[in-house]
């Protein structure tokens, strides 16, 4: 069967088969790929089709292109542990896109999507091609604040939502519109890993406080931070903390949004995962004061390479926001973004998010089980409130950064505690990724973490004499 016959738009097949391709290259060693007549012969579609998709890998720097030579592939790097740890967030990435054949999302999506796109493009074959707009379609802005409007005090319009190609892109521009060069930022951690890229980048004076393995944070060390430091911003997961998966009590919400509101302090909110919380539970967004509450979110965890687009959200300061996302002219593909309007407005992504969930839940549960029945002298599990992994925590003052190199020596990968601080803390905790593991993975990942222990056991017994 040829490309052209199979489901969907036969660049994004072509872009799958070259990524496919690529990822099968040896580590490290660029090689070329076919030609644009060859493989157009070869998959049974046209030479533009083939360009189109040497395009899209090219903007994501797989591919490069050599005058009179053609296209040339960068297969994924060998993954070994970084000694600095500055490229280890894109190693482990590396990784499960080999592993798992590309970054898949989380809900099959991509189809529908593609037929809504369809439909966009017969609509408008007899109307004028939609404007581009610097911060976003105006349709998919709205259906995005429609999302986030549950009553009449917590309520969002379309210009209060900038949209991004991704999330980094979009963290850029947003902290580049607060100016935040500097200034103190207050991050609850352990943090999503490109937040803390981002914030690295604008140059701030990041100030991390540690979660309790309870979800809860020192609130007199915030409120000290608070009094003494002109604070700018502070950042919190949206709901439960996506990484280690706990959820914090109400009660130090209430005294969060005091401090915050007392203290004039910005509040950005990571809602990349805030909806897979295995309960209903509040946001710290619902009671600090609209003006000063920026929300952040992706849409690629539900619609994968097709449309990865991130979102802000932000009912105040317009005129900084409007004028940084101008000054980056992002272009973002104007079918898709209506395509992706359409899908949130027919509840598409709500139909699927409950059995997501509650298969997320029990496949997290099962694997505490498992942890504790194997790995229980060894490691602690964080009762996870939401996400998609388990943060562990070992028993014994172990650096998990060495039980990730004796895994990745077996081809099992773990994301060791550090990688979601920006000053080398949680080195006693790992995160597992439940999302793609089965009963067969599974095992191996049990098998090589319980050796590497035993190893790391042996060799602390042996330092202490």
């Amino acid at each position: 069967m040829s490309i052209k016959s199979q489901p969907g738009f036969a660049y994004q097949a072509v872009y799958r088969y070259l990524g496919a391709l690529i990822d099968a290259g040896e580590p490290d060693v660029p090689f070329k790929l076919p030609s644009l007549r060859a493989l157009a012969r070869r998959l049974g579609v046209s030479v533009s089709t083939i360009q189109y998709g040497y395009t899209l890998l090219e903007r994501e720097g797989r591919v490069y292109a050599l005058a009179k030579s053609g296209y040339y592939a960068r297969p994924p790097a060998r993954l070994t542990a970084a000694k600095d740890g500055s490229d280890l967030l894109q190693r482990i990435q590396a990784e499960h896109r080999r592993q798992v054949g590309g970054q898949a999302p989380l809900l099959a999506l991509d189809v529908p999507l593609l037929r809504l796109e369809r439909q966009v493009q017969r609509q408008y074959g007899t109307l004028p091609s939609p404007a581009w707009h610097p911060c976003g379609d105006p349709q998919l802005r709205t259906a995005l604040a429609a999302r986030y409007t549950h009553s009449a005090r917590h309520c969002w319009h379309a210009d209060h939502v900038y949209l991004a190609g991704d999330l980094r892109g979009l963290l850029d521009i947003t902290f580049e519109a607060l100016a935040l060069s500097g200034e103190p930022v207050l991050v609850a951690s352990p943090c999503c890993p490109v937040v803390l890229q981002a914030l690295r980048l604008a140059k701030v004076r990041l100030i991390e406080l540690p979660l309790g393995d309870d979800g809860r944070l020192d609130l007199g060390s915030v409120r000290h931070y608070l009094e003494t430091l002109s604070v700018r911003l502070m950042v919190l997961d949206a709901g439960f903390s996506s990484v280690q998966g706990a959820r914090m009590p109400d009660a130090d919400l209430d005294t969060l949004t005091a401090l915050l509101t007392r203290h004039d302090v910005w509040l950005l909110e990571n809602d990349a995962q805030g909806e897979l919380r295995f309960e209903p539970g509040r946001c710290l967004r619902e009671s600090v004061p609209a003006q000063r509450v920026l929300v952040i979110g992706s849409l690629e965890p539900w619609l994968g390479a097709e449309a990865p687009f991130a979102y802000l959200l932000a009912a105040g300061a317009h005129l900084p926001f409007t004028s940084a996302f101008q000054r980056r002219a992002m272009r973002l593909p104007p079918l898709r973004q209506k395509a992706v309007a359409r899908l949130l407005e027919q509840g598409l992504l709500d139909d699927q998010l409950p059995a997501l969930r509650v298969q997320l839940q029990q496949q997290l549960w099962r694997l505490d089980r498992q942890i504790r029945s194997r790995l229980g002298r060894y490691l602690l599990a964080v009762h996870p409130a939401g996400g998609t992994g388990l943060w562990l925590r070992s028993r014994y003052p172990m650096d998990m950064r060495k039980v990730f190199e004796r895994l990745l020596a077996r081809g099992q990968v773990v994301e060791p505690g550090t990688l979601f601080s920006a000053h080398g803390l949680h080195e006693r905790y790992l995160r597992i990724d439940g999302l793609h593991l089965d009963s067969a993975n599974t095992e191996a990942l049990l098998d090589a973490l319980g050796d590497a222990f035993v190893e790391e056991r042996k060799l602390l017994d042996a330092m202490n004499g």
